[in-house]
């Protein structure tokens, strides 16, 4: 079973899961605007309400971690 976690707020939200997540850091270096941290070896999307809606979250994540981000407007 994975473990999906999401983080929403506002219009934003991100789903991680976090088996597949090593905590690399490249989805937090990344994003321009710092909406992820790396707790506990894990990323958490804790700013999620700052989220651009860029998708370089998405893209940087070596391990496919980041399922899915969207923006309703």
């Amino acid at each position: 079973m994975t473990n999906i976690k999401r983080w929403e707020e506002d219009n934003h939200w991100v789903e991680i899961d976090l088996d597949r997540c090593m905590g690399s850091g490249d989805c937090v270096n990344g994003c321009p605007a710092d909406v992820y941290k790396v707790i506990n070896g894990k990323v958490n999307a804790q700013n999620i309400g700052e989220c651009i809606e860029c998708g370089t979250c998405q893209y940087r994540c070596p391990f496919k971690a980041i399922l899915k981000h969207a923006a309703w407007r």
